[in-house]
Formats: structure tokens, C-alpha cells, sequence
């Protein structure tokens, strides 16, 4: 699992270095594969960037995405979660939606089922 450690500031506001944040997870099991420098990222300015591959192992499938490590991360630094930008503030709207349609073809095997329409913008990911 490569995590950029600007992403990870997206949910933790973790103030170690990506070094750092590799040695303390090592700690945690979790094998560090390489920590790669890059250029600082202009949304976290002063603070700085790198990619760390970690080796997660089959027992951690909770740390095979940004919000997983993220976590981990918090629990480890004893720092605030906060996925709170995930919504942007906005409030998601529920309720029948005609873009999508869903129906129960047996309700013993699955007596409720749920789905979620997003609007996404194309974007350059850093």
C-alpha cells in the first residue's frame, strides 16, 4: 500500500515527518517497503512530502486504503481522525433518486440494500 503522506494530512494532522510516521507504524507491524522524498505539495506548505509503501499483511485489511492508515496513524500519534472532508460540509441527500434503480430480488437472502449516486469532477490528482 503506497500512501502520499499530502493525503494523509487530508485526515490527520499528523506533524511528523514521513520518516517518522514510517518508524512508528513499523512499530505497529507494519512493514516499511521504501519512503521516497517528493516535492513539497502546495495544499500543506512547510511540511514534507513523500510516498510510503508499506507491506500490509492479510490480517490489516482495514489499512489497505488513506482513511485506514489514516487512522492508524491517529491512534498512533494520539491525534484527532477527522474525515470530515470527505462531504466537504455538504449534507447528502437521501431518498428515492431516479438515476439509479435497485430492487430486492429475494428479500431472505437480502431483506435491505442501499446505493449512492455521486457527482464527480475530473481532476488531476497530485
Amino acid at each position: 500500500m503506497r500512501l502520499v503522506i499530502s493525503w494523509l494530512r487530508d485526515f490527520v494532522d499528523v506533524t511528523a515527518s514521513p520518516q517518522e510516521i514510517a518508524d512508528t507504524l513499523g512499530l505497529r507491524g507494519f512493514e516499511v517497503a521504501s519512503v521516497e522524498a517528493l516535492p513539497e505539495h502546495p495544499s500543506h506548505p512547510g511540511k514534507p512530502e513523500a510516498v510510503i509503501d508499506f507491506e500490509v499483511t492479510a490480517n490489516r485489511p482495514d489499512c489497505l486504503s488513506v482513511m485506514g492508515l489514516a487512522r492508524e496513524v491517529a491512534t498512533a500519534f494520539q491525534i484527532p481522525w477527522a474525515p470530515t472532508h470527505v462531504t466537504m460540509g455538504a449534507a447528502i441527500a437521501t431518498g428515492l433518486s431516479d438515476r439509479i434503480k435497485i430492487s430486492i430480488e429475494d428479500e431472505q437472502l437480502g431483506p435491505r440494500y442501499t446505493g449512492m449516486v455521486a457527482d464527480l469532477t475530473d481532476a488531476a490528482t497530485p
